[in-house]
């Protein structure tokens, strides 16, 4: 009867505050949570030992407690704290680095390695400002030592790419390659920030360093990388999904190593099954820690599982409490809980198959389903792409993002779910809209075509603003509504257009507003302008609930086809171009075609309230029914393999 008990709430995940036994079967000693512990030995003897290089201690102190134990007999060790942090960062403790950093004796200098370490620790916990003037000072501290200048570097090209200040940015990527011309971080890194800042003089240089990189393969994969590598980078770069998975390869063994391999049923297994339920669990709320655990659509779509069926356990890194419709789930929170910890929760909670929602970056949990904690494990949602992690068994797509015959794309099985492979939106809970603008308050003519584009600036390519520039050259008056980049990107895209004949004051910028401010601003376009390759699958999900066309291109990747599913849920095929030309004569068309825009619109209209993938329990259905499937293989003593969409029957 345990599943079927409300879950106490929000279970901590927290480090244990006693002593015991940590994942790898070695004792930790007892310590407040937050806290490196000190041993008695290290305040009973608090004599120094002779300094250490970082590369020696490596050798020397391979374990976390290794590390701990020489550190708590010296505080003034330096090399025996920067290893203590290095093994901590590894275990997804950005919190406990600091705190472990911050009990170095103040009389010992801090070093390159040491700023390096914090700098990385703030970058995991989202304080950019902090942990740029930290990475610089390990730049200026580096000294000789190339390979902690070069990670030193990329560290600060990373926080300066975020904090939008491009240029800089640059300068720290242009020095590492300089130094490593072949080095796959510092190629994508260096891509991603100039494509960032719009400058598309100097992109190609750094894509060629990159698909040169990976000719090179296999040689190019040994590389050591000096920074978490982040594959979705390459996304609004090239249509290139076998170079997407070769980095997201790359990645996953940088983070995780090889991971853990998969194991055959065992006699006994489904043993802790209630009343026929199996256990789904989830891992929620990677990537935006301060937001809600699950969206709303989704944790919608949980809620219509069938419930006599399955038992659900989220792990949850978000600050806020469970939905109120998902009370009866087993709720943990996750937030300060290291790989190691929620690996042996997880394990103890017995999961079937274990849903990974966080995506990439510096707070995904991908390193805890490479210790296999669960026998079927699927990634959903997070990932525009393959995960290229080898412990990963399925991937959920649609026919539309992931058709089957492009299943070498992919590390993971194809999955597909028969409509589009996400929720629909739900409305906005019940509260006062702003007031609609009008279009002079936006700058906007009062007759005018205009034509939208709410993307962030790495997305729009010289190709993409190329055909952007023909759309306006057929359709005299048309303007360009874009989300307002930085000042240089401002003035690139002024003098691309002015280059192409066409007056700059057709160009438009909208600030940054609240997201009801913006859907409330979203009717005044004609028509939304996809980006390609990386489609921009957010704006055109706000632009079609709030009634505007969206036109886009379909590519070959996962990322360069998102909003053709969107489209074809909305049953608007007529939407989805082949090429760029087709894109063009599509859209100059639909804009002197006042008719045709017309009844476009009409039709959207009419299908908003109609779509099939806006049938929440007609989704949920066809979810626990794939989920299920991958479950019952892996009971028959079945491989993953790639599995067709397949309407799920309807329940009684």
């Amino acid at each position: 009867m345990d599943a079927l008990r409300p879950a106490p709430a929000a279970a901590s995940l927290r480090p244990s505050s006693g002593p015991g036994i940590d994942a790898h079967g070695t004792q930790r000693p007892a310590a407040r949570h937050g806290e490196v512990p000190v041993h008695a030995s290290a305040q009973a003897r608090p004599h120094d030992h002779p300094p250490r290089s970082t590369a020696a201690l490596r050798l020397a102190l391979p374990t976390l407690l290794l590390a701990r134990q020489a550190f708590d007999l010296n505080r003034r060790d330096a090399a025996a704290c920067v290893r203590t942090a290095e093994l901590l960062l590894a275990r997804h403790r950005p919190t406990e680095v600091l705190d472990c950093l911050d009990l170095l004796d103040a009389s010992v200098e801090r070093s390159a390695a040491w700023h390096l370490a914090r700098a990385t620790a703030l970058s995991a916990l989202r304080d950019d400002r902090q942990a740029v003037c930290d990475a610089k000072a390990a730049v200026a501290k580096a000294g000789p030592d190339a390979a902690l200048h070069q990670r030193a570097l990329l560290q600060l090209g990373q926080g300066l790419t975020r904090r939008q200040e491009h240029t800089e940015a640059a300068w720290c990527h242009q020095m590492a390659l300089d130094a490593q011309p072949q080095a796959a971080d510092a190629a994508l890194a260096a891509a991603f920030g100039r494509a960032s800042d719009l400058d598309w003089e100097a992109l190609p240089a750094h894509l060629d360093r990159l698909l040169a990189g990976m000719a090179q393969s296999p040689a190019a994969a040994q590389w050591p990388l000096a920074v978490p590598l982040d594959p979705s980078q390459l996304i609004p770069l090239l249509d290139h999904p076998l170079l997407q998975r070769w980095l997201a390869a790359l990645a996953c063994q940088q983070r995780h190593g090889p991971g853990a391999p998969r194991e055959k049923p065992k006699p006994g297994a489904r043993d802790h099954r209630r009343q026929g339920k199996w256990r789904l669990g989830i891992l929620a709320g990677g990537r935006e820690r301060s937001g809600s655990a699950l969206e709303p659509s989704v944790a919608a779509l949980f809620e219509a599982f069938d419930w006599a069926q399955v038992a659900l356990y989220v792990y949850s890194d978000a600050r806020s409490a469970s939905p109120p419709a998902l009370a009866a789930a087993h709720w943990h929170d996750s937030r300060h809980a290291s790989t190691d910890d929620l690996v042996s929760v997880i394990r103890g909670d017995r999961i079937d198959l274990l849903l990974d929602l966080t995506g990439p970056g510096d707070d995904s949990r991908l390193g805890v389903l490479a210790q296999r904690p669960a026998p079927v494990q699927v990634a959903w949602l997070g990932h525009a792409g393959t995960t290229g992690a080898p412990w990963v068994d399925y991937l959920i797509g649609d026919p539309v993002v992931t058709p089957l015959d492009a299943q070498a794309q992919f590390s993971e099985c194809i999955a597909q779910l028969p409509g589009c492979h996400r929720p629909a939106d739900l409305p906005p809970p019940e509260s006062q809209p702003p007031a609609p603008p009008r279009r002079a308050d936006c700058g906007l003519p009062d007759t005018a075509p205009v034509l939208a584009s709410f993307n962030p600036p790495e997305r729009i390519t010289a190709e993409q603003f190329r055909a952007w520039c023909q759309i306006l050259s057929a359709v005299p008056g048309a303007v360009l509504w874009l989300l307002a980049p930085a000042a240089d990107a401002r003035r690139r895209l002024r003098a691309s257009l002015a280059r192409a004949g066409i007056d700059p004051v057709r160009l438009v910028f909208a600030p940054r507003v609240a997201p009801q401010a913006h859907l409330a601003r979203l009717p005044l376009a004609d028509l939304v302008l996809d980006c390609f390759p990386g489609n921009a699958e957010t704006a055109a999900r706000d632009a079609l609930g709030t009634g505007v066309p969206v036109l886009t291109r379909l590519g070959q990747g996962f990322a360069a086809r998102c909003t053709a599913s969107l489209l074809a849920a909305f049953r608007l095929p007529a939407l989805v171009c082949a090429d760029a030309d087709h894109y063009v004569r599509t859209a100059v068309l639909l804009l002197r075609d006042a008719d045709a825009m017309a009844q476009l619109k009409t039709r959207l209209a009419a299908v908003r309230s109609h779509a099939t993938h806006l049938d929440v329990a007609r989704s949920a259905r066809d979810l626990e029914h794939l989920l299920a499937r991958m479950v019952a293989r892996h009971d028959a003593g079945l491989p993953p393999t790639p599995l067709a969409a397949e309407p799920a029957p309807r329940r009684d």
